[in-house]
């Protein structure tokens, strides 16, 4: 899986119930960001996608603030 310009993609791995930001993919392996800024990289099976959304750089007319 191919993450896009400033996408954010938070995922769930098994078998655990926390929720971390994916940061890339490479030959069935997911890279993710634990919440200590360091990262691991997980077989992709066991990982569940959870949410995708894209970043807000404050440039959307609709970004109210």
């Amino acid at each position: 899986m191919k993450l896009k310009e400033k996408q954010i993609i938070t995922v769930q791995v098994y078998p655990r119930r926390k929720f971390w930001t994916m940061i890339g993919s490479n030959d069935g392996l997911i890279g993710i960001l634990l919440d200590d800024g360091e990262y691991i990289d997980i077989p992709q099976e066991r990982v569940r996608i959870v949410s995708m959304e894209v970043e807000r750089d404050g440039k959307d007319k609709n970004n109210v603030q």
